[in-house]
């Protein structure tokens, strides 16, 4: 066995086998070297499919001269040579011979060549920061604020770089996070190459960029009149998206917090009057739609109807009898979509359209009339009456003039009224031509009551008041006014200028001593109208009102203050505190 032979020729041996680099399409890998790499600690990895030839010098450098080993034994697989094993290989030498007196070192031992044979490609793993991926027919769709990163990991030699391509661009080496911010189609190819030459196949990646938000369409499914739709209407929310798909569509009616849309909303469920409706959609990799805005009114007031007789009458035998220059008057009023068309039909005959007041020249006997009118958005009512009952001996078309007036507190901010439990609505109605009969009233759409004393509100909260008056012949008028009601007084806030100096227990309460030089600062708040003013009270004193700092606390002792907030209603909040002055 030659001595230390390994040592001498391991850093004089390496033959690369070399292969045409050229670049192909982006569609194929680049072609890589097989070869030996030295890592940082010394380590040799050879990729093992690279033939092994052993040359024998008796110099560290290539200036002595190195001749090609032959195996005497083992000639058939020699020259070249191939490892074996993956990973760890060595070349050995028994015995190991002291470098100085040239005898066996002790205790004996085989003299060692570590070679690491390397034969597997790496592994990469395609990474994003950002939104989260939806797969969808076997492509990935991301918005445009995903970024993209590859991870190899090698199990032998080492990563040495990993390569990527672009729809159909060269392969170029990876080295920093991607980027994709125009939406479309995009097909991401990458490997990696280690350190002895070993290939990754390469893997793809078929991604879609999405950058453009959903768009969200209100449709009014029933009657729909302008703005104004009826109670038997719904709101349905359609959402498109030319990207991926749209996700779910969020909305919010009125004060309401965002809800997710799952169905049409029924405005048979939403009160009498305006509303905002607020409605957006996302779409599966989240991108999202500016909001939107749609205000309507819910109108399910059917119009109000009243048939008279116009004209002279005459009564005979106990009877009111009309001639045939009478006619028949049909007068209607809506609360807000207007009427659109009136129907009647005398004595059961078949219904025709009303245009104007009609004479009765051809009606004999006794009269039955049955009308019906419609608002533009479909609100339907009916009305039935006898010709015997239509004993009208003076015309009176109009309804009574309604007014109502606050006693007691009341604050006005801009087109808002707003009252407390102090105050009293005194409601008044007035005819000039039969005479006024009766008031009945409406809180909040409740069943009317007939208006006998003036009345307040004693739930806080925004309130409709409705007004229905009636003369002598039953003629109406009608009339609604809002306000809201504000029962509740500010929110006291004290603040001190200096953190105590101590606390102390008397009679089981704690209580703050500050020093003589404490100052208090006085606030409120209040939710609805506003505050108006404060007062306070030291020690049992005469209340003064505040209108500034709180302060000179010249003598020490215990103190003790009350204070009163007032809103624009007059609400009151009173707190007390108590306090130590020191020595």
């Amino acid at each position: 066995m030659l001595k230390n032979y390994l040592a001498k020729i391991l850093m004089t041996f390496i033959l690369f086998f070399l292969c045409s680099v050229d670049f192909l399409t982006a569609q194929e890998s680049l072609t890589h070297e097989k070869k030996v790499y030295i890592s940082q600690d010394g380590k040799i990895f050879i990729n093992k499919a690279l033939p092994v030839y052993l040359r024998l010098s008796t110099s560290p450098d290539s200036a002595g001269g190195s001749f090609l080993l032959e195996s005497e034994t083992s000639k058939k697989y020699s020259n070249p040579m191939y490892f074996d094993a993956e990973g760890y290989n060595t070349v050995r030498s028994p015995w190991a011979v002291d470098t100085v007196t040239k005898a066996y070192a002790t205790p004996k031992q085989d003299v060692v060549y570590e070679i690491y044979a390397d034969s597997k490609p790496p592994v990469t793993k395609f990474n994003f920061i950002g939104s989260q991926p939806v797969n969808k027919n076997n492509k990935l769709y991301f918005n445009n604020q995903t970024s993209f990163s590859f991870q190899a990991d090698d199990a032998t030699s080492g990563v040495e770089h990993i390569y990527f391509s672009i729809n159909g661009k060269p392969y170029e080496i990876y080295s920093t996070a991607i980027s994709l911010t125009q939406e479309g189609d995009y097909v991401m190819k990458y490997y990696a190459v280690d350190n002895v030459g070993n290939v990754e196949t390469p893997n793809t990646a078929n991604i879609f960029i999405d950058i453009s938000a959903p768009e969200t369409k209100l449709e009014i499914s029933g009657d729909r009149y302008e703005n104004i739709i009826s109670g038997r209407s719904k709101i349905l929310l359609k959402a498109d998206d030319r990207g991926i798909g749209p996700d779910k569509i969020f909305y919010k009616l009125d004060e309401n917090s965002w809800k997710n849309y799952q169905a049409p909303l029924a405005a048979t469920l939403m009160e009498q009057g305006e509303h905002t409706l607020l409605y957006y959609s996302t779409d599966l990799t989240g991108n999202h739609e500016n909001e939107k805005s749609f205000s309507f009114y819910i109108d399910k007031t059917p119009p109000v109807m009243v048939q008279e007789l116009v004209g002279k009458s005459f009564i005979a035998g106990g009877k009111e009898y009309a001639s045939g220059r009478n006619q028949i008057k049909i007068t209607t009023f809506d609360n807000k979509a207007g009427v659109k068309e009136v129907y009647y039909s005398i004595n059961n005959k078949p219904f025709i359209k009303y245009e104007s007041p009609f004479y009765l020249s051809e009606i004999q006997g006794s009269l039955f009339l049955k009308a019906y009118a419609i608002d533009n958005v479909g609100n339907r009512t009916e009305n039935f009456e006898k010709a015997e009952s239509l004993t009208i001996p003076y015309i009176d078309l109009a309804g009574p003039s309604l007014a109502y007036s606050f006693n007691g507190p009341v604050f006005k901010m801009r087109d808002t009224l707003f009252v407390c439990q102090k105050t009293t609505v005194l409601l008044k109605g007035s005819d000039n031509e039969s005479g006024f009969n009766h008031l009945e009233y409406s809180i909040d759409n409740a069943n009317p009551e007939l208006y006998v004393n003036p009345f307040s509100f004693i739930t806080e909260g925004k309130h409709i008041v409705g007004i229905t008056g009636f003369d002598n012949v039953d003629n109406l008028s009608h009339k609604e006014f809002v306000v809201i009601s504000d029962n509740t007084g500010p929110e006291i806030f004290i603040q001190f200028s200096i953190n105590p100096r101590l606390v102390k227990n008397s009679e089981g309460s704690n209580i703050e001593v500050f020093p003589r030089h404490l100052v208090l600062f006085l606030s409120a708040r209040d939710n609805i109208v506003g505050f108006d003013a404060m007062y306070y009270s030291i020690n049992g004193m005469p209340a003064l009102k505040y209108n500034g700092l709180i302060g000179n606390f010249a003598a020490p002792g215990f103190y003790t203050m009350k204070i009163r907030a007032v809103d624009k209603l007059g609400n009151e909040t009173s707190k007390e505190i108590s306090f130590t002055i020191e020595n």
